[in-house]
């Protein structure tokens, strides 16, 4: 990937996400921190979707999407779901869907069944990655507030 490439991903993604925060109306103070944080959850997905595959780059994206969110969540004191759906927007596999449903129409029913398996494990892989992330960091936050004392 050339480094063109890349930021045209970064400014694509980025406008197309506060697109859909502005669709979902999402206050107009959270658009660009939103649009920001599903840009470079797009972008760590892209880095991450070479050395790896697509599962372990959505997993990885989601854990550290979902912490992100729950930090800007506390630092702009707004819900967080308003980040969530800034990450979630780059992660949903929307185009391996059409393919499926195409591969469905079409008749292709081999095709469309690995898609839709495809498809069915990243929306697994989101959800637990968006839940994982959630969890380490109140575990973080607890351990920070109650330190672990061992005895000699």
């Amino acid at each position: 990937m050339t480094i063109l490439t890349f930021l045209l991903q970064a400014l694509a993604s980025l406008l197309a996400i506060i697109t859909f925060l502005i669709v979902l109306n999402v206050q107009r103070s959270m658009l660009i921190p939103g649009g920001v944080l599903g840009m470079a959850t797009w972008l760590l997905y892209l880095l991450l979707k070479g050395p790896t595959n697509v599962i372990i780059a959505t997993f990885v994206a989601a854990i550290i999407g979902s912490c992100t969110s729950q930090i800007l969540s506390i630092i702009y004191r707004t819900p967080a779901v308003v980040f969530i759906l800034a990450i979630l927007a780059p992660l949903v596999p929307g185009y391996i869907s059409y393919r499926t449903t195409a591969f469905f129409v079409t008749g292709d029913y081999s095709h469309a069944m690995v898609n839709a398996t495809l498809v069915v494990i990243l929306a697994l892989v989101i959800s637990i990655g968006m839940a994982s992330g959630t969890v380490v960091l109140k575990i973080y936050s607890y351990l920070k507030k109650h330190p672990l004392h061992y005895k000699k």
